[in-house]
């Protein structure tokens, strides 16, 4: 009798045990897999229309994987002042777009993680001139995105004579309709950056800087303006008081689009790159989904989309372009390996020094 006991209490306790397994495997049916790691990753992106641009498809990759995507608008400055406080342990960002000077900064200071093909396969697919700009020490710390360049835009009714080098800014026919912007911002730095190429020059040569400050010297009585933002540009050309500026290739696509008569060159001494690039932080608490992110973020459909929405060109040599913009845009290797970069290791410490001279002897802020 005790032996039939013990034999009905152990049949009923494996009956226990595989109802219970049997409701753990129904709900875990039902129910969508959870990612792998924490769940998460955070992005730094650029305010405004970038970041418009590019949220339907960090949208699309937590749909597509389940892990949250944080996005944060920012700029570099921010950015990298709370990465060297972090110095490589628990950054708040995993995942940040960059500026190349911001890129060299935050490598000589320890601060990105290398990328490898094993962990960022869509590396494999980027254009070689674009990565070199981003490897140091023979590794690769950040991935090319969107491939601004600085050329030269012109109200096409009203310039006499269109443009095809930097140095027609020199024209007499444009005489009191030029602008520039300063080193103090972005576009002017670039501009400055690719005086110096054009007239054969380095940064790194005082000589070939001095060069460039006295032919601006000469430009003084043509230029109208100092722009110091895009909206400020978009005015200038929009009134017709400039008629010819240093700019962005994708700003003044955009600009066409919106109905403003205008035309781009890319000048023949070589347009300036205005790369925005994606890094992965060191000690990124979320770090194998940032590098799944920055996989997607790469591949080609995801930068079609974006570039369909900036007109601008970008890194990876598979990318269909829209007929919108396939024959207004300068992209693959021949085109990126002709474009100057301005060299920020010799740039950024002398930055204050240019900037006051460009105001005490040219103008602008």
């Amino acid at each position: 009798m005790l032996k039939k006991k013990f034999a009905l209490a152990m049949i009923s306790l494996f009956l226990l045990v595989l109802a219970a397994c049997s409701k753990g495997n129904e709900g875990g049916s039902e129910e969508k897999a959870a990612p792998s790691g924490t769940g998460k990753v955070t992005i730094g992106v650029y305010g405004g229309d970038w970041e418009k641009q590019i949220r339907p498809s960090l949208e699309r990759f937590q749909e597509e994987t389940g892990i949250e995507v944080e996005v944060v608008a920012g700029a570099d400055a921010e950015w990298f002042t709370k990465l060297r406080a972090s110095n490589g342990k628990n950054p708040q960002y995993d995942l940040l777009i960059l500026q190349p000077d911001t890129i060299q900064r935050a490598v000589a200071a320890d601060l990105l993680e290398p990328l490898t093909e094993e962990k960022v396969p869509n590396l494999a697919d980027l254009y070689p001139s674009v990565q070199e700009k981003l490897t140091f020490d023979g590794q690769q710390y950040a991935a090319g995105f969107s491939m601004g360049q600085l050329g030269l835009a012109y109200r096409k009714d009203l310039v006499p004579v269109e443009p095809t080098k930097w140095l027609d800014l020199w024209k007499p026919e444009y005489k009191g309709h030029v602008a520039i912007s300063s080193p103090s911002y972005s576009a002017g730095l670039q501009f400055f950056s690719g005086l110096i190429h054009a007239l054969g020059g380095e940064e790194k040569n005082d000589s070939d800087v001095d060069e460039a400050f006295e032919l601006l010297r000469e430009l003084k009585d043509s230029v109208v303006a100092y722009p110091d933002n895009p909206g400020t540009i978009q005015t200038l050309l929009e009134r017709g008081e400039a008629w010819i500026v240093p700019f962005w290739d994708g700003r003044t696509f955009a600009l066409q689009e919106s109905g403003l008569d205008l035309g781009f060159v890319y000048p023949e001494e070589g347009p300036v790159a205005a790369a925005a690039s994606w890094a992965v932080t060191k000690g990124s608490p979320n770090v194998e989904n940032a590098f799944e992110l920055l996989n997607y973020l790469l591949s080609p459909e995801v930068q079609k989309e974006f570039s369909d929405q900036s007109y601008y060109g970008m890194t990876n040599k598979n990318v269909e372009y829209s007929d919108k913009i396939k024959n207004k845009i300068q992209t693959g290797e021949e085109a990126y390996s002709q474009l100057k970069w301005v060299d920020y290791e010799t740039v950024t410490p002398k930055l204050t020094e240019w900037t006051n001279r460009w105001t005490q002897e040219i103008g602008g802020r």
